[in-house]
Parts: C-alpha cells; sequence; structure tokens
C-alpha cells in the first residue's frame, strides 16, 4: 500500500503556473542606523516588481524561475542622528547611495502541507520554505557634492581604492504562505532574504582611501564627505553652529582638520582620513524582498469526445 500511495502523484499532475509580484525592498548594510546586519531604515523602503514561472514537480516540491527590479538606497544623514552616540560615527561619515537591483533567480519551494492531487484538489492554505540561487546586476550612485540631483556612479571611481564587479551572485531563502483563491489563481505573501558575497552594495567597505592613489577629484570628492557642511540633498549639517546654536563636531569633541598626501591637501573629520575606517568589511551586504505573488495555473487541454 505504501508502495502505491507514493504512486499516486503522477506525472499528468505535474503542471506550470505564470504569474507576477509586487514587493516592497528593503537594504542591510553599511549605510544603516546601526552597525549590525539586522538594522534597516524602513524610511527608504522602495518598491519591487518581478514576474515568474512555477513548475510543479512533486507532493511538496517546484521549481520557480523569476525576474525582479527594484531599487534600494541609504543615506548616513537621513538614518542618524548627531546626538546618537551611537550614530556619530555615520552621521559625521556622511555617505549615501541608491541602486537598481536587477535579479535573474532559480530558487526550489518546498511546501509544509503535500498535494497528491491534481491542482483542482490543492489545499486552501500552504505555507512553504524557499531557496536558491541568483545573479543580480547593480549600479551604486550618490550625488555628486555641491550639485544634488547630479546622480554619479561610484564603481568607476573607486573610491576606496579597489575594483569590484557590479555582476554578482546571492543566495535568495525565505518563507511564504500560499491561499487557494479560485479554481486556476493562487494568491501568496512571501518574505525573501537575499545574502550577497559582496560588501560593496553601497560602495562602502574597508576603510579610507589615500587620495593621492585616486583616479580624479570627484573621485576624492565622491570618497570622503565627513567635511562637506551639507548632506547628500544638499541640507545644511550644522557643524559649525551658527552663533546661536552649538555646532555638531563641537558638541561631540571632533574638528575638520587639513591632511596633505603627495601634492593632494584636503580636510576631513579627524578619525575620517586616509588609513580610517570608511565601512565593516566582516559583514557581507543583504537586501530584503516582501511582497505578494499572483500565479496562474496553466493546464492541458482537455480533449473533446469523438462521436460515431
Amino acid at each position: 500500500m505504501s508502495k502505491l500511495h507514493a504512486q499516486r502523484f503522477t506525472k499528468s499532475k505535474q503542471y506550470w503556473s505564470i504569474g507576477g509580484s509586487i514587493n516592497a525592498m528593503n537594504y542591510f548594510g553599511d549605510i544603516t542606523p546601526a552597525e549590525n546586519f539586522t538594522s534597516t531604515d524602513l524610511k527608504f523602503t522602495r518598491y519591487n516588481i518581478g514576474i515568474h514561472a512555477i513548475h510543479r514537480m512533486t507532493p511538496r516540491f517546484s521549481t520557480r524561475f523569476a525576474f525582479n527590479y527594484g531599487r534600494l538606497r541609504g543615506d548616513d544623514y537621513e538614518s542618524q542622528k548627531p546626538t546618537d552616540k551611537n550614530a556619530i560615527f555615520r552621521y559625521l561619515r556622511n555617505n549615501s547611495f541608491r541602486t537598481s537591483i536587477y535579479e535573474l533567480s532559480v530558487v526550489g519551494m518546498l511546501d509544509l502541507v503535500e498535494n497528491r492531487q491534481s491542482y483542482l484538489r490543492r489545499p486552501e492554505f500552504v505555507p512553504y520554505l524557499f531557496g536558491g540561487v541568483a545573479g543580480f546586476y547593480y549600479n551604486p550612485k550618490a550625488q555628486e557634492p555641491g550639485n544634488p540631483g547630479n546622480w554619479v556612479a561610484l564603481q568607476p571611481l573607486q573610491t576606496e581604492g579597489k575594483s569590484y564587479s557590479l555582476f554578482q551572485i546571492a543566495i535568495p531563502f525565505g518563507v511564504g504562505f500560499r491561499y487557494k483563491a479560485s479554481t486556476r489563481w493562487d494568491v501568496s505573501f512571501e518574505i525573501g532574504y537575499r545574502y550577497l558575497f559582496t560588501d560593496y552594495l553601497d560602495d562602502v567597505s574597508g576603510n579610507y582611501a589615500d587620495p593621492a592613489t585616486l583616479k580624479s577629484d570627484l573621485a576624492r570628492k565622491m570618497a570622503s564627505r565627513s567635511a562637506d557642511p551639507k548632506s547628500a540633498d544638499g541640507i545644511d549639517r550644522q557643524l559649525g553652529g551658527d552663533g546661536n546654536t552649538i555646532g555638531v563636531l563641537d558638541r561631540v569633541g571632533y574638528r575638520i582638520l587639513p591632511f596633505e598626501s603627495g601634492n593632494i591637501q584636503y580636510q576631513a573629520v579627524q578619525g575620517y582620513a586616509a588609513g580610517d575606517k570608511r565601512g565593516s568589511p566582516k559583514e557581507k551586504d543583504w537586501y530584503l524582498i516582501t511582497g505578494f505573488h499572483i500565479n496562474y495555473i496553466l493546464v492541458k487541454g482537455v480533449r473533446c469526445p469523438k462521436f460515431r
């Protein structure tokens, strides 16, 4: 009996479905409120949309092929408060970025409730787990100091003196909940993390580079923004105060100092010069996709009966 029961899910019960998704995207990395991989700034939640095809293969297992597009953003000035001693490092650093994400993925989906019947008799509510592999393209950009609205690609500038690829691999994994809306339509809610093998999603990872080794004046401006009196959006950071208020630097006991490297002279807040910490290379970046999926089941045509 057990052998016959195991064979009940025949190839004729396999099927394909197609669909799309509307999602929210969040970023976890170096330009976030706190220095740990669970920190994100919800005000920078951005949209994500996707299309996919799913092949139901066994009573519990399906394979999904998907393409997703979305955006990510982070900003030290927007995410930090100069009065927070745990956030002052990021506030003074004054980095920011945004990037689009183009992702192709293949994941296996494991239903926690099996279905040995046809699609017509599938369970109404099914929780599931998923995991797989993805490839994605990204291109981090930031606004040019003194010229808000002019977004500059950061990777060609090598702001930390290092090169990295804009094509990367990710490991998607997560959990979902699927509901049978009608005979052929399913609706799902899904939470999916992407573990990355790069720490340069935000163009921040290691230490400040020696300005003399950077490629151009633009690279030097984009690499070190601690002495910039304005945020990326052109908002006054009040580093020095105005006579009526105490400046941020005075409040925390920091100063803007002159530095020289070769024939390059520049200014930076103390602790933000060449060789000082700019990011945290110990932990890779992540992103999260959360949203709703809709699927339409494709079935083979039913043959008409023959009449004699």
